[in-house]
């Protein structure tokens, strides 16, 4: 059974607003699990997409706008979105200061299927 130590794993360098490490992963043995913590810059702004499991992004500093269809909604630290399997979305930072959220699936691998 891994443990594994948070500092260890290094944040890379932003790239295109964005930037990620992997926390849990196939790379240090979890069969279907991952969890990563994402950073997005202001500017950032994804494409509209689905995969075909839940995924949970807890916001831990800043905020996102969420787009869910037309409606864009604005997630703040201490809120948990959740992407259920087949609803379309987008992350969008319109904001002032970068985002800060820990994202987990129960996939090694993560299947995104890109709507636009």
């Amino acid at each position: 059974m891994p443990i594994i130590e948070h500092s260890s794993v290094r944040m890379p360098e932003v790239v295109d607003y964005h930037r990620e490490r992997s926390l849990v992963s196939s790379a240090n043995g979890a069969k279907s699990l991952t969890i990563k913590e994402v950073e997005l810059h202001p500017g950032w702004e994804g494409r509209l997409h689905t995969h075909p499991t839940d995924i949970a992004m807890m916001v831990t500093a800043g905020a996102i706008q969420i787009m869910i269809g037309d409606h864009v909604e604005t997630v703040r630290a201490g809120c948990t979105l959740l992407a259920p399997p087949g609803v379309p979305h987008k992350l969008i930072n319109r904001l002032w200061i970068p985002a800060r959220m820990w994202v987990t699936y129960p996939a090694a691998e993560l299947e995104t299927t890109y709507l636009e």
